[in-house]
């Protein structure tokens, strides 16, 4: 991996509505904060979702999409996933 270079910055932060989608039709209703970050040339984005999440807690991964109120739609990794919130890892910042 090469180095990352320079200091980890924080370039924006969204809050708002959005949808979550996973599994074959599995879609839900969120409110999520969202960090976006730079060092050099890396990317990358994290932050956490809420909404109604019972038939996938507990699980420690799961994949899915998450549609932010603008229509931009993002690849993500759900962890730490709870019946009403989830911590979000995108893979496509």
């Amino acid at each position: 991996m090469p180095p990352r270079g320079g200091p980890l910055r924080l370039v924006k932060t969204l809050r708002g509505a959005g949808e979550l989608r996973w599994g074959s039709r599995q879609t839900r209703p969120v409110a999520y904060a969202i960090d976006f970050y730079s060092q050099g040339l890396q990317r990358s984005a994290a932050g956490d979702i809420r909404g109604d999440f019972a038939v996938i807690a507990g699980r420690p991964r799961v994949e899915g999409r998450l549609r932010l109120e603008d229509g931009e739609d993002h690849r993500i990794l759900l962890l730490d996933v709870e019946a009403d919130s989830a911590m979000v890892e995108f893979q496509d910042a």
